[in-house]
């Protein structure tokens, strides 16, 4: 499929919204041009996403489509392929990914869409439910639109993204309520695990979460949330019934191994689930911007404070002191430091310094000073 010329959404139009109009009308001419399949199309409209992305990605659509222009999409879940052909029409290489068990009409809708349109999108026979890898490293972008609470894993699936690409626009079903009416408690981190048929009387209906459940998986799989929406019964959704439906949005961006932030140095390679360690020495730079604050996560391991003690964590910017942090437990800490007043037209770095930790041969071959599981610059 051709890329469109779409404009810029510097003049205030969406080139999201433009081509879905476009290729609205694009797919309903090939349909007629096909006449009668030996299928059933995928019965929902796909593209209704588009109005809701648009609104979500209000500040930051510039940048996630350059990101995807750039590294590629990957489609979870794609079902007849509109918002693979979507991004392809906006000069984005698309893989498309989907189980052609669970697909509505086993991957026959968009293999029949990719022929007529003689559409570069790479389709991927894919079940998320069983261990998977992605076809390549690196995506600027990921969809994964309605497919959450189809997922017997959810935890797995951010996982594995997270570790492949820069952003992530996730849309799942969220509840407010109980089957029974009853309200959930503003905050908790509910989730209700349907039975078999509960929901829309389909068997592949797994969870559904509160919003600050939702939320909460997000961040335990390393996600930063840039942008929130709901729609839909925003006052007693619940998690069975249709007509008390209501839809979460998200724009997210990846802080898997802090690989949004410019490590400079003293920084282990990240562990599994992205968390690294850190020398006695490391530093972090500040993008050029108006940083205000910086959050760190930090974990300090009982074995470390059995071996040295109580620990001073000193930082400095801009030949600044910053308040120290006196690491006196084991287990999480939260470091959290305004930061000092700056033009914001230059990169600055912040340097850290512990007062002592475990030299190499000590318990590994590397210096270890303490875990870090999330730096976060506001």
């Amino acid at each position: 499929m051709a890329a469109m010329d779409i404009g810029n959404s510097a003049t205030g139009v969406s080139p999201l919204r433009v081509a879905a109009d476009r290729l609205r009308c694009q797919i309903s001419a090939a349909k007629n041009r096909l006449g009668q399949v030996n299928f059933e199309w995928y019965p929902y409209d796909t593209l209704s996403n588009v109005e809701p992305l648009a609104r979500l990605l209000v500040d930051s659509e510039p940048a996630v489509l350059e990101a995807a222009s750039r590294d590629g999409v990957l489609d979870v879940g794609c079902q007849d392929g509109e918002m693979s052909f979507l991004f392809e029409s906006l000069g984005c290489r698309v893989t498309a990914i989907d189980n052609a068990a669970t697909n509505h009409n086993g991957l026959r809708g968009i293999s029949t869409l990719i022929s007529e349109f003689g559409s570069s999108v790479q389709l991927h026979h894919m079940d998320l439910n069983l261990p998977f890898s992605l076809p390549q490293q690196k995506y600027g972008l990921a969809l994964l639109l309605g497919v959450l609470y189809h997922l017997r894993n959810p935890f797995q699936v951010m996982d594995q993204l997270a570790q492949h690409a820069t952003y992530c626009i996730c849309s799942t079903r969220v509840m407010r309520r109980l089957p029974d009416g009853s309200a959930i408690p503003a905050h908790f981190p509910v989730a209700y695990l349907l039975d078999a048929y509960e929901l829309n009387e389909d068997d592949s209906n797994y969870w559904i979460f509160s919003e600050s459940a939702f939320e909460r998986m997000l961040s335990r799989t390393v996600w930063g949330v840039c942008a929130f929406l709901t729609v839909g019964d925003r006052e007693a959704s619940d998690p069975v019934s249709l007509e008390h439906d209501e839809r979460a949005f998200c724009l997210l961006r990846r802080g898997y191994a802090m690989s949004h932030l410019q490590l400079i140095d003293g920084w282990h390679e990240a562990e599994l689930t992205g968390w690294r360690w850190t020398k006695r020495e490391f530093s972090l730079g500040l993008p050029a911007g108006r940083c205000r604050r910086i959050t760190m996560r930090l974990f300090i391991p009982p074995t470390v404070l059995e071996r040295l003690g109580v620990l001073t964590l000193r930082a400095s910017l801009d030949g600044t002191e910053l308040r120290q942090a006196v690491l006196d437990k084991p287990g999480e800490h939260v470091y959290t430091r305004l930061l000092n007043a700056h033009d914001g037209s230059s990169d600055r770095v912040i340097h850290f310094q512990l007062d002592k930790a475990l030299a190499a041969g000590v318990q590994e071959d590397r210096e270890l000073g303490v875990v870090v599981s999330s730096v976060e610059l506001s």
